[in-house]
C-alpha cells in the first residue's frame, strides 16, 4: 500500500501597515489624553492652592489692619489718634505691640502693593521721626488701581448704605473704616481678574453713639 504524504502549509499572518499605523495613532491619542488630564489636574491643584494661599494673606491683611485701627488712640506726643485719611494712604496712632509707648502706623499703596509703615516715639522729649520708620510689604498684588483702599464714614453710618465720605477727608468727622483690598487672580478661577476682601471697624476711643 502506498502512503500518501501530506504536507500542510502553515499559513502566518502579519499586520498589515494600516493596522500598524492605525493602532500606533490610538495609542498616541490615549497617551496624550492621559498626559493633558494629569497635567490639567496638577495645573488646576496649583491654581487652587495659590488662590487659597492669596485670600488667606489678604484676610490676614485686613484683620491686621483693623485690630490696630480699633485701638487706635491719643499719640505718645498728644497728637490726635487719626493723622491723615487718604483713598490709598491712611495715617494713625496705635499700641501695636503691647508696650508702654504709641506707635504711629502708615499704611500705604506703592506699585501695586501695600506696605506697613511703623515708627516708634524717641528721645526726650518724645517724637516721631520720620527717619526711623521700618517699612514692610504687607500684601502683593493689589488690583485696586483708581478704586480707593480705604473709606472713611462719620458717626451717621449705620451699615445700611455705603454712604462714605469724599475726599478730602476731615479726620475729625471719621468714626469708621473700611479696608477694601481687591487682589490679583494669580491663582485664577475662570474669568476672574480679581477678587475682594473687606473689613471694617470703628475707633473705639472716636465713637460718639456709645449707645448704638
Amino acid at each position: 500500500m502506498s502512503s500518501k504524504i501530506i504536507n500542510h502549509k502553515s499559513q502566518i499572518y502579519g499586520f498589515t501597515l494600516i493596522e500598524v499605523i492605525t493602532t500606533i495613532a490610538i495609542f498616541v491619542l490615549l497617551a496624550y489624553g492621559t498626559l493633558a488630564l494629569v497635567s490639567d489636574l496638577i495645573f488646576s491643584s496649583s491654581r487652587q492652592s495659590g488662590l487659597l494661599s492669596g485670600s488667606d494673606q489678604a484676610r490676614k491683611t485686613a484683620s491686621g489692619i483693623i485690630n490696630e485701627l480699633r485701638n487706635a488712640s491719643t499719640s505718645s506726643t498728644g497728637a490726635y489718634p487719626l493723622a491723615e485719611a487718604l483713598d490709598d494712604q491712611l495715617i494713625f496712632y496705635s499700641n501695636t505691640d503691647g508696650g508702654s509707648d504709641i506707635e504711629r502706623v502708615r499704611y500705604f499703596v506703592n506699585a501695586g502693593a501695600l506696605y506697613r509703615g511703623l515708627l516708634k516715639p524717641l528721645g526726650s522729649p518724645l517724637t516721631y521721626n520720620p527717619a526711623n520708620e521700618t517699612v514692610d510689604v504687607v500684601q502683593n498684588d493689589l488690583g485696586n488701581g483708581s478704586s480707593p483702599m480705604f473709606y472713611y464714614y462719620d458717626d451717621s453710618y449705620d451699615g445700611t448704605f455705603d454712604n462714605y465720605l469724599l475726599q478730602p477727608v476731615n479726620i475729625n468727622d471719621v468714626k469708621h473704616i473700611k479696608v477694601k483690598l481687591e487682589i490679583i487672580n494669580t491663582g485664577g478661577i475662570t474669568n476672574a481678574n480679581t477678587y475682594t476682601v473687606t473689613a471694617e471697624a470703628t475707633v473705639r476711643n472716636l465713637k460718639t453713639n456709645l449707645g448704638s
